[in-house]
Parts: structure tokens; sequence; C-alpha cells
């Protein structure tokens, strides 16, 4: 499996010999998504917002070259700091596929699999497609307004899969914007074909973070009580 150069990708270096075992050598990042947002809990939503669209630019190029990650995650979003720019980062491949491959329950694999960020088809039918991608996104983003909180930490496996096969979804992180949540939950349609695209999900991540950072640092007069005086 060869994937290109992307900007949202970490690059692969090459490899070498450590401890007598073979390592993968990418490029250096300086922390990962999960660590950023639990250490910086006041971050900007134009930041947030930032990261979320770069993370799903770079889903949305796998996607066309016909890989499905399985691993989304907070914690496979690696973080570069480049002067005063966030640049994120998909990393970790380990658990990717190719459109139509197949995998049985019992494969040993099955096992290693993030269990709380996968979609109904996955869990119950080990179906991978570009949408099962997308609700591991929506779960992401979860975690991103949550401050890191895991997904479903009161429930057990078998509890999880029943509370989503009767139509519950996790609730609202305090403080998400509304489309924000509208969007996770578009994410997790029981239905695949009723979810997004990714090419759809960074046009809507793309039109918020435009109408955010045209607000930024500015006082809408429209909402507020100023009155404008004669000089």
């Amino acid at each position: 499996m060869l994937l290109q150069c992307h900007p949202n990708i970490i690059t692969f270096m090459g490899w070498t010999i450590f401890a007598n075992t073979p390592a993968l050598m990418t490029e250096l990042a300086d922390t990962n998504l999960l660590t950023y947002i639990q250490k910086n809990q006041n971050t900007p939503l134009k930041t947030i917002l930032s990261i979320l669209l770069q993370i799903s630019q770079a889903l949305e190029f796998i996607a066309e070259q016909g890989i499905i990650h399985r691993d989304v995650a907070c914690r496979n979003i690696l973080i570069i700091f480049d002067e005063n720019n966030i640049i994120a980062k998909l990393a970790d491949f380990g658990l990717c596929c190719l459109f139509g491959d197949t995998l049985t329950p019992r494969n040993s694999i099955y096992k290693k699999f993030p269990i709380k960020w996968l979609s109904i088809e996955a869990l119950i039918n080990c179906e991978f497609s570009e949408k099962s991608d997308v609700w591991a996104f929506g779960i992401l983003c979860y975690e991103t307004f949550s401050l890191g909180a895991v997904p479903y930490s009161d429930m057990s496996n078998s509890e999880m899969i029943e509370f989503l096969q009767s139509g519950q979804r996790l609730k609202c992180p305090i403080k998400t914007p509304y489309l924000i949540y509208d969007l996770m939950q578009n994410c997790w349609k029981k239905e695949p074909k009723d979810r997004p695209k990714f090419n759809e999900i960074s046009f809507h991540l793309r039109s918020m973070l435009e109408k955010e950072t045209a607000n930024y640092g500015y006082l809408n007069l429209k909402t507020s009580s100023s009155k404008i005086i004669q000089i």
C-alpha cells in the first residue's frame, strides 16, 4: 500500500533497527491531539475548527485513495507547532485496509480494534468503509469538545452496543456549538448511506471556520446594546 504525501498526514522518513527491533521513522511531532486538548482547555474555537478541518481533509484524501483508517481517534492525531500555526497530522495506520477487504469476527486482529470508536456496522458485522471512519470522526469531535473524555466511559462493551442499537447517542459536551453537535449526530446515523462523506464534512467545517475567523475579535453590533454616538 503506497500513500502519497499530504500536508495533514504524518510523513514516513524511513526505518531503522532499535534494540534489535525494526522501527519506523517519521517526521517529529510535538504532541498528540488528546494531550493537547487536555492541557489547553481554553483553546479558541477557531483553532479547534482548524484542527478538525485538517483531520477531515486527511481522511478525505485517504478515502479518495481507497483506504480506510479504522483507528480515527484523538490519540492518533499528531500536532506540530509551526510558529503561530498548529498543524494536525493523521497518524498510526496500523489497522488501515483497502476498500473491499473483509474481516470476520473470529479473526484474531478483531480484538485489537478500538471498540468505543467503532460504528454500529463495524461492531456487529465487521463492516468497514469510509462511513465507518466518518462515525469515528464524530467520536473524535466528541473527544475534542469534552476535553479528552472517554466515550461511553460508564458502559461495558455490551451495554454500549445495546445503547447504540436502541438509537441513543452520546450527549452533547458542554460548550459545544450546535452546528458541531449536529455534525456529530449526522456522523452517527445508523445507516452508513445517511452519513456525510468527508468532502462534505470538510466543506461544512471550512464554512464554520471562515465565519468564526471573520468574527474573531470583533463585536457584533446587531446583537449588542451599543449606541452609535454622532460627534
